[in-house]
């Protein structure tokens, strides 16, 4: 992570988390370099988070945090490819869906190696 692979998490309670209240979850938990916790002038992080398309279609439900599951959205610029994940997925899912984002260099096709086996999905 922090080379290839980047985390970027917004916080849905910009009003009350600190820069620092979200260094300490991210120490709490063991983040390590490449995955950052942002917070920030809330109308911005409003924008941020309608663009991206982390909001629902119904405005109640949306303004309901506990809505708000997380979703992993990933994406591949220079091919134009783009995914999502709920955040709640078994990891090795999620990796699954980076390997097929970033194929091998010189590999045809979108498969690529999983990283914690070692074997060739095709």
């Amino acid at each position: 992570m922090g080379k290839d692979v980047w985390f970027y998490s917004l916080t849905l309670k910009p009003e009350t988390d600190s820069p620092e209240d979200l260094a300490a979850y991210a120490e709490r938990f063991g983040v390590g370099p490449g995955w950052l916790f942002l917070t920030g002038n809330p109308e911005d992080l409003e924008t941020l988070r309608q663009n991206l398309g982390f909001a629902w279609n119904d405005p109640v439900l949306d303004a309901d945090l506990t809505n708000h599951i997380g979703t992993v959205k990933m994406g591949n610029e220079p091919r134009a490819w783009w995914g999502a994940a709920p955040s709640y997925a078994d990891p090795r899912q999620i990796a699954r869906l980076l390997v097929w984002m970033a194929p091998e260099e010189g590999q045809r096709g979108t498969i690529g190696t999983l990283p914690e086996t070692g074997e060739s999905r095709r």
